[in-house]
């Protein structure tokens, strides 16, 4: 199913033969369904009584979202679908490359895959093609297939959809770029700031968090960034500012290669005090004192760091990706999926009764 996996291990399901008809269901109100756009392989592995094999020839099928008439823009390996508005596609796929290129000109991250955008006229549209998403989610991203789903009307695709496309696309390459399969990730702080810097010149509450936060010296300490934002709008939104100016910090003062080392070493499982000493030769606390530096603050008062407890390491497993959403916008959506190749089927997601699909249409003789 998903384009990138650490290892390829197919699922594998016994299935009973009560005739010369072979049936399979996968019940998709337990799992959730994959997005527009995706596909799936299958094939059959049959065992005879005589103890011999048979491998049927691999199928493919396309997931799609037939209730829309979609359109599609292509550049530079980035992909736009969309059906409502006729500029908007064009609109969000100049945005999506002015994006990658601020990704490959000034951090020397670029695209590994091609990436998919599917733009809905609103959340809703959006939200009826997916099981199991916030309801206040203006957009989903998929990084583990590369698709992004998002809902944007077209009244608000110039005003908020071109920031938010270059966003979650900075998002998705940076995934691609710092792929991990031994545990590897990215202080928030690093995740979305880079996507700040991506969207282009600050907005005027990015200019006004920085102000405030230098004129009050009311910036949180950049350790507390490392995992998830505070959920409250005005500190969520100093948090994103704080994220954006570090971030650009680090690449006016050390340079793109430095960053692209960081986010490597990161991918290699290193901790983030680790990851950033090994490259910058400074931890959290002193990248943050020379960050507050560069802006006429004083150096914040770290206390001592108590000895920790040893413990016992325990094996861990990682969880399944999940989607990760956007929060929706004065009204948003998201995306469907590509007219699959000849030998390709398409299942058509409708509007959700998409909640079993059902693999058959293998006939095969008794020996």
């Amino acid at each position: 199913l998903a384009q990138f996996t650490c290892l390829d291990v197919p699922s594998r399901v016994p299935v009973a033969v009560t005739g010369d008809l072979i049936e399979w269901q996968w019940v998709m109100t337990r799992s959730g369904n994959p997005p527009p756009g995706a596909e799936l392989w299958w094939q059959w592995e049959l065992i005879t009584n005589s103890g011999e094999t048979i491998t049927t020839p691999r199928q493919t099928l396309a997931f799609a979202d037939g209730r829309f008439n979609w359109q599609v823009v292509s550049a530079d390996g980035i992909h736009v679908h969309w059906y409502k508005g006729d500029e908007v596609g064009p609109i969000l796929l100049d945005a999506a490359v002015s994006g990658l290129q601020t990704l490959e000109n000034d951090m020397g991250i670029e695209l590994q895959s091609d990436v998919h955008f599917y733009i809905y006229g609103t959340s809703q549209d959006m939200r009826d093609a997916v099981l199991y998403i916030q309801d206040w989610a203006g957009g989903v991203a998929f990084n583990e297939y590369n698709i992004i789903l998002m809902g944007v009307p077209p009244d608000i695709a110039e005003s908020w959809g071109t920031g938010t496309v270059r966003h979650e696309l900075a998002h998705l390459v940076l995934g691609q770029f710092g792929q991990s399969c031994i545990g590897g990730h990215r202080p928030t702080w690093l995740e979305e700031g880079l996507a700040m810097v991506v969207e282009g010149d600050p907005d005027s509450q990015t200019t006004s968090d920085l102000q405030n936060g230098i004129k009050n010296d009311s910036f949180a300490p950049l350790r507390s960034l490392n995992g998830a934002f505070p959920a409250h709008d005005s500190a969520a939104s100093m948090a994103y500012s704080q994220s954006y100016s570090v971030v650009k910090f680090l690449l006016d003062t050390y340079g793109q290669k430095a960053l692209q080392t960081f986010i490597l070493t990161l991918a290699n499982g290193e901790g983030y005090d680790e990851a950033l000493t090994a490259v910058y030769h400074l931890n959290t606390d002193q990248l943050e004192n020379n960050w507050r530096a560069s802006l006429g603050l004083p150096p914040r008062q770290i206390p001592p760091t108590p000895t920790p407890l040893s413990a016992a390491q325990i094996p861990t497993i990682a969880p399944p990706a999940l989607p990760q959403s956007v929060p929706t916008p004065p009204s948003a959506a998201a995306s469907p999926s590509n007219t699959p190749s000849p030998s390709t089927s398409t299942c058509n997601l409708g509007l959700i009764p998409l909640l079993l699909l059902s693999i058959f249409g293998w006939r095969w003789k008794r020996p």
